[in-house]
Formats: structure tokens, C-alpha cells, sequence
């Protein structure tokens, strides 16, 4: 039975088995503000996601892994759904997110979880690559 939750100081090793890129410092400020989850199978931590809130009122997802082994298996959709159900707790109305211009398999990953494109940042990168961002409305409107 997989089961998603807030991550806490304990996980750190698993966090960053997944996901190398954020300092250890950087993980302890993410698990201290609640800005990351973890996804449990048979007790071992298989996902991570890692969001932050920009400008005090938009949560923007940063992250999202799940361990090689336990793709395709719906993980990325049930993290999400707690993630959304602990952010319209939390009183948000949307998440957003993106993904790079040149990864189409990142966007269609969104469109099927119910993310909508909400426009394009051009040349983001120094290489001219743009970002698609994309938004998960939270509410039932």
C-alpha cells in the first residue's frame, strides 16, 4: 500500500537519493516549511515532490520523482492528489507548475494529471529554451 505524507528529517537520506539537486541545507528548510512529500511503499520512501509558495500566495510545484523501480504504477497522480488536498487545507486555490519547451513527454504528463498550459516564458534558459508553465486549478470552480 503506497501512502503520501509531509516529509520530515528523518527522510532526508531518501530525499536526496531522489532527488540530488537541493542542498541538504536546502531540504531541511523545505521539510521545516512543509514544502515537501514523500511517498511511502511497504514503509520505504519510492517519491518525493518539493514545491514552493512564490510571492506568499501561489504554491509552484518544483519537483516530482519517483523511484525507477515504481513508475507507470499511478504514484505521480496520488502524490499530486495529496498535494492538492493539503494546499486547499492550507487555503490555495491553484498550483502551478512547468516543464522545458523541448520535453514534450513533461507536458503531456501534465495535461493527463489535469494541469491547463497557462503560457510560455521565452528563452529562460541561456540556451533559448522557454518554460511552459502550467496550472492545477484547486477549487471546484
Amino acid at each position: 500500500m503506497a501512502t503520501t505524507r509531509l516529509a520530515q528529517t528523518s527522510d532526508l537520506d531518501a530525499l536526496r537519493t531522489l532527488d540530488p539537486w537541493p542542498s541538504e541545507k536546502a531540504w531541511n528548510r523545505l521539510i521545516g516549511n512543509g514544502e515537501a512529500m514523500v511517498l511511502e511503499v511497504d514503509g520505504k520512501v519510492v517519491g518525493m515532490l518539493h514545491f514552493a509558495v512564490l510571492w506568499a500566495t501561489v504554491p509552484f510545484l518544483c519537483q516530482i520523482e519517483i523511484a525507477e523501480d515504481h513508475r507507470g504504477k499511478g504514484y505521480s497522480r496520488q502524490m499530486i492528489g495529496a498535494l492538492a488536498d493539503h494546499l486547499r487545507d492550507e487555503g490555495y486555490v491553484a498550483l502551478l507548475s512547468s516543464s522545458q519547451t523541448d520535453e514534450p513527454e513533461p507536458q503531456a504528463w501534465h495535461v493527463h494529471l489535469g494541469f491547463t498550459s497557462n503560457g510560455i516564458l521565452e528563452n529562460i534558459e541561456d540556451e533559448g529554451i522557454g518554460e511552459v508553465v502550467f496550472r492545477l486549478l484547486l477549487t471546484d470552480d
